[in-house]
């Protein structure tokens, strides 16, 4: 199963599209831009990408998980993977951030955010529950920051450099 960008472009940009009416219509009091939290973001991304790669590398579960993901992200060009960094930073951030966690809060924001990455295979199972974990983490940046940026930010930063890590391994990249 190879993704598409195309399908993937207009999947978030359908997502921030939904996200950004949402926010409007319910008059949520949103900033997307701000410096607040930007530091931060980076040094937790870098963070989780190397408890990802120990993960991809010291588990079993970890290998399985990588040769599943690269099955079907690889091979990718650079361009390619900004491009989807971007996009699912953007449209997951906008959504779950910016409308569903002004609305309903942390906890209700985290725990769809992890429903969102359901596990197709039971391989998978460790990923969503990263990502309920991240929805937290994502969230209590936001609320920190007071700004979208930072966890578009950190959300991009994760999801680039372990894309970008599993073309590498597996020596796809074009």
């Amino acid at each position: 199963m190879r993704f598409e960008l195309p399908k993937i472009f207009v999947f978030y940009a359908g997502m921030s599209f939904v996200g950004g009416i949402w926010i409007y219509a319910a008059n949520l009091p949103v900033i997307f831009f701000g410096t607040r939290g930007v530091a931060l973001a980076a040094w937790i991304a870098f963070g989780v990408f190397a408890l990802s790669n120990m993960c991809s590398e010291k588990t079993e579960w970890g290998k399985k998980l990588v040769e599943l993901f690269a099955s079907f992200l690889t091979p990718s060009s650079n361009t390619t993977i900004f491009i989807l960094a971007l996009m699912s930073s953007l449209g997951e951030e906008i959504l779950f951030r910016g409308a569903v966690q002004n609305q309903f809060g942390l906890i209700v924001a985290s725990l769809l955010f992890g429903l969102m990455h359901f596990p197709i295979k039971p391989i998978m199972m460790p990923w969503t529950l990263t990502a309920v974990i991240m929805g937290f983490v994502l969230g209590a940046l936001y609320q920190y920051a007071g700004n979208l940026m930072a966890p578009i930010l950190l959300h991009f930063l994760i999801n680039f450099l372990n894309i970008w890590a599993i073309n590498q391994k597996y020596g796809l990249s074009k």
